[in-house]
């Protein structure tokens, strides 16, 4: 069974793909990418396959450090061995022997060496930021790291900084990522910045513009391919999120995620009954509660109150097992179950406990949203205000602000994020546009 969200399991196998961008600036004169003139890279072309290699190289690199044992180096390739096969496949138990690994390898290894790089990516995954920005204070202190490395690293400041809610010193980080030339995920890194400025038009500009320039191996273009598909959805463009999925699936055989968008695409595409049967058969197969929480949103656009009544609550009980072992990964994927499908009191309360640690759009959104929830429109207000002046714009932002402008009275302003929303994704208030939750922006 799988246990990592798998919204997370896309964002992260992206940036870990090392996309890099250096023609330029993109804006000019820009033409949309022709998704069939992708290059294909070498790398197996079906989800099983891929995990079979993943398979075998965990398999090498811990009989490599079972011949070597106590050499920190060992433990840690062993662990990114396993932080790759997680970033695939999802299971969690994959980051946790990785993080008892990375773990002991520091304990091994003089200050400042050691596996301290690995260490903060792996506990990003976990969305440790504490953790992460400890073991970077390591990392920043040894003596003439690798480009690459470097490079890397500023990535992941970045990337606390832009969870922290600080927009625009998560891109300086990224700017200087790029600045070094190294392959790291710094460009579409700066496409979630645009993204989450308000402007998901540049956002596909340099994310499609660095697609183009590079030959993936099937598995990373798939990742690439949805979060691509993602932007597009950012925007309203439908039929330009299924080119994307599409060729996703095309590239990349029997791969859980990308039949998960498939199955949501044909749902919002009309064919309701369809793609619940898809989303149904993938959350059975999977028992990955992000599915079932999709499934469930469509169960209740068709009416079929029942059936969306227990998926719901066997979505609520995979959230809560999840949430034991690993909170901070996964409470606001559980907060936005509640909020959407059970008590908003719950959703307060974990959502809470999330923007005390990432106040970063997403999460100040579903904490706006389940204040308003909990008849606190005050409240949900000032955190959106604070949001957009820290540089967040988002539609679901915007309309969650004037949902909370209208619970106070103050329709003409509530008109006016309505329509700023709208002239980002003309379809936002397209009831079907939260039912996408794959790529809901």
């Amino acid at each position: 069974m799988r246990t990592a969200a798998a919204l997370t399991i896309a964002v992260v196998a992206l940036i870990g793909t090392g996309f890099l961008l250096d023609r330029g600036d993109v804006d000019t004169a820009y033409a949309a990418v022709a998704v069939e003139d992708i290059e294909h890279g070498f790398g197996a072309a079906d989800f099983d396959a891929a995990l079979a290699d993943a398979d075998a190289k965990v398999s090498r690199k811990r009989a490599r450090m079972q011949a070597a044992p106590g050499q920190w180096l060992h433990q840690e390739i062993l662990a990114l061995a396993l932080m790759e096969r997680h970033r695939l496949g999802g299971d969690a138990a994959d980051l946790e022997e990785a993080a008892g690994l990375l773990e002991d390898g520091l304990r091994l290894a003089p200050e400042p060496s050691g596996p301290s790089l690995s260490q903060a990516a792996l506990a990003l995954d976990w969305h440790d930021l504490e953790s992460a920005q400890r073991a970077l204070d390591r990392f920043d202190r040894s003596v003439a790291p690798h480009p690459r490395d470097r490079a890397e690293a500023l990535a992941l400041h970045g990337d606390i900084a832009f969870q922290k809610g600080a927009l625009s010193e998560a891109s300086e980080w990224y700017r200087k990522t790029t600045d070094l030339r190294a392959s790291t995920g710094g460009v579409m890194r700066q496409a979630q910045v645009a993204l989450w400025s308000g402007d998901p038009d540049r956002a596909i500009r340099i994310s499609e513009t660095s697609i183009a320039d590079r030959r993936s191996a099937p598995a990373d273009f798939a990742m690439a391919a949805l979060m691509l598909a993602n932007l597009s959805y950012a925007k309203g463009d439908l039929a330009r999120a299924r080119d994307w999925i599409d060729a996703a699936n095309s590239r990349f055989a029997n791969y859980w995620l990308g039949e998960t968008y498939l199955a949501q695409q044909i749902a919002a595409e009309g064919q309701v009954e369809e793609g619940i049967a898809r989303l149904k058969a993938i959350a059975d197969e999977t028992g990955e509660p992000s599915v079932m929480d999709a499934l469930t949103g469509f169960l209740l656009h068709a009416g079929r109150t029942e059936e969306a009544e227990l998926w719901s609550a066997r979505s609520a009980r995979r959230w809560d097992a999840l949430m034991k072992d690993h909170p901070d990964a996964y409470r606001l994927h559980a907060a936005e179950h509640h909020l959407d499908f059970g008590d908003p009191a719950k959703a307060l309360e974990l959502s809470r406990q999330e923007i005390a640690k990432r106040p970063f759009g997403e999460a100040i959104e579903v904490h706006a949203s389940a204040l308003i929830a909990n008849a606190r429109p005050a409240e949900a207000l000032g955190w959106l205000e604070r949001a957009e002046a820290n540089g967040w714009q988002s539609v679901s932002l915007d309309l969650a602000r004037a949902e909370a402008l209208a619970e106070l009275g103050r329709d003409s302003e509530a008109e006016r994020f309505v329509a700023r929303a709208r002239s980002i994704n003309p379809d936002a208030l397209d009831p079907v546009r939260k039912l996408i939750r794959f790529g809901h922006f």
